[in-house]
């Protein structure tokens, strides 16, 4: 007989290792696991008692399913609510059917839920959210990506990733993989490099923890949205420095020299299975202090000399104003269509005229959890 309940205390080692030998979940241990769980749960500044950690499905004594819970601060018109986000959601082969969806009802039933969110570009999870009152946000907000080729050298990389996309091309896709390899051509041959403003104003450098002046900088941009992730130093930190492998998981600041204020930063992923494989550092989150052009240059400059000390081949970043976006269209060659969603449902917000800002960090994307 198929039970359901929430997860406690006694169930993190064995639920670790019935992840861990799923079999969507190949190539995470038992002790990936329990770190993922720690990030979600104990280092969480939104998480308390007071909330489900998630829950369990169990056949007898084993476990057969599971669907995590996992709050997150954001801000609803100027106040602090409490979201969920349903991450890992995995259910064994031999029960999946009603038992899969008696997860996902549990995990709306929340009382304690301001905002109920699910990051997925899976068709099928997409059916369920949406036909369960969910709607869809689509990011980033211009819904192009842009590359720049770190090493020319990394030819077979590089075409497996902007050219193939991962895979070989279907018929109805030619016409879109010529013009791939028509841009992969010209930006090889005549790449322009990215430079600092020649001036000695703004210095870009790696840092550790976020102060107070990450939230500050955060601040125009918050107040023309209702509802968005919490942009507090305490979120911040745990989404930046709470990763599985902490190494992976870099942020640029830029500051200006006269007096080290904070004129902008830039989160990147490095993107490898393994330290000795050619990279992609791929952009997660940024915040410019009025778009300045001359920031985004250092901060960019910055991060392509990272990602060559990271063995990365290629360098991904998208636009979160007009301004940038004008920028990157003028500065990289490679560029491509990208639509990744948001799904968000309000539990005791009914306000259906609100400006929702969803971002490419917020849970579960922006905490390394699959």
């Amino acid at each position: 007989m198929i039970t359901l309940r929430e997860v406690t205390k006694e169930d993190v080692i064995p639920l670790a290792e019935f992840l861990s030998a799923g079999w969507t979940m190949r190539n995470t241990t038992p002790e990936t696991w329990l770190r993922r769980f720690e990030i979600w749960w104990n280092a969480n500044p939104a998480y308390t008692d007071l909330f489900p950690k998630g829950w369990l499905l169990e056949n007898g004594p084993s476990i057969v399913g599971f669907i995590g819970n996992l709050p997150v601060r954001f801000i609803y018109r100027g106040e602090i609510k409490t979201a969920f986000a349903a991450v890992s959601w995995y259910v064994d082969p031999s029960v999946r059917g009603l038992s899969s969806l008696r997860l996902f009802s549990e995990f709306q039933k929340q009382k304690e839920a301001s905002l109920l969110l699910f990051n997925s570009d899976n068709p099928d999870l997409m059916n369920i959210v949406t036909k369960n009152k969910f709607k869809d946000y689509i990011v980033p907000r211009f819904q192009t990506k842009y590359f720049f080729v770190v090493d020319r050298t990394k030819l077979d990389y590089i075409a497996k990733k902007f050219l193939f996309c991962g895979e070989l091309p279907r018929l109805h896709e030619l016409a879109a993989f010529i013009k791939r390899f028509g841009l992969l051509t010209c930006a090889c041959l005549y790449q322009k490099p990215v430079r600092p403003s020649p001036d000695t104003e703004y210095t870009a450098s790696l840092c550790t923890s976020c102060d107070d002046s990450f939230s500050h900088i955060w601040e125009p941009y918050l107040h023309a949205c209702d509802v968005t992730l919490s942009r507090d130093a305490k979120t911040l930190n745990w989404i930046y420095f709470s990763s599985i492998h902490p190494n992976k998981r870099l942020v640029i600041q830029c500051r200006r020299s006269r007096d080290n204020s904070l004129a902008g930063y830039m989160v990147f992923d490095i993107q490898q299975k393994t330290v000795a494989d050619v990279a992609m550092m791929q952009l997660m989150d940024m915040c410019l202090e009025k778009n300045d052009p001359r920031v985004l240059a250092s901060l960019l400059a910055f991060a392509i000399g990272t990602a060559r000390q990271h063995n990365a081949a290629l360098l991904s970043v998208w636009a979160d104003s007009q301004e940038t976006e004008l920028y990157f269209r003028h500065t990289f060659t490679l560029r491509m269509d990208v639509r990744q969603h948001n799904f968000i449902r309000f539990s005791d917000i009914h306000d259906e005229k609100l400006t929702v800002c969803p971002t490419m960090i917020a849970p579960p994307r922006g905490i390394d959890h699959v």
